[in-house]
Parts: structure tokens; C-alpha cells; sequence
């Protein structure tokens, strides 16, 4: 199982009730349609203020490759102008995981 964890922030002169509500009721159902996905979470934080980033995605797929090919697609592509529109993506840190589950 391969994992991609994303931490997003939102743009100078959101707040982050916007950014919230936007990810929760636009971008998130956009994302959850990517090919191939087999699960998806987005974390918030409990106190904004004064955490380092405003959301947390994990987005799950069976391998790398259908990955690269949900994010290659038009879809995918969209998922990420989306994102691009509402977050501050040079803040954004990104990273391929290959999960082991310890405790379900």
C-alpha cells in the first residue's frame, strides 16, 4: 500500500474557518474521485493558531504506479489546480509513504 501525505496551508487573508469549509465541501469530494484511490482522510488541526500547517491529507493507493496515474489523469490534474487555488502550495510538503499497519 503506498500512502501521500500532504500537509496544506492556507493562503494569506484566508481564515481558516474558509479554508476549512472549502476543503471539506469542494476540494475534498474532487479528490476522493481520483483513480484508483482506496482511502482518504484530511486532519485538522485543534488549535490553528498554532499549528505549522492547516490540514493534514493522507490519500492511500494500492501501489506507486496508480498514483502516478490518478494524479497523471484529467482528474488528477484538476485535483491539483484545485488545490493550487485555495492553499499555499510552496508551503505544502509532500511525501510517498509505504505503510505498515502495527494496530487496526
Amino acid at each position: 500500500m503506498t500512502k501521500l501525505a500532504i500537509t496544506l496551508s492556507r493562503e494569506a487573508g484566508t481564515s481558516f474557518e474558509e479554508f476549512e469549509q472549502y476543503y471539506r465541501e469542494e476540494h475534498a469530494p474532487l479528490a476522493a474521485d481520483l483513480p484508483g484511490l482506496e482511502r482518504y482522510t484530511v486532519s485538522f488541526p485543534d488549535d490553528p493558531e498554532s499549528a505549522s500547517y492547516d490540514a493534514l491529507a493522507e490519500l492511500w493507493f494500492p501501489d506507486a504506479e496508480t498514483m502516478t496515474e490518478a494524479f497523471g489523469s484529467e482528474l488528477g490534474r484538476a485535483v491539483t489546480a484545485d488545490a493550487e487555488s485555495f492553499a499555499d502550495m510552496d508551503a505544502a510538503e509532500r511525501v510517498v509513504l509505504d505503510e505498515h499497519v502495527v494496530v487496526e
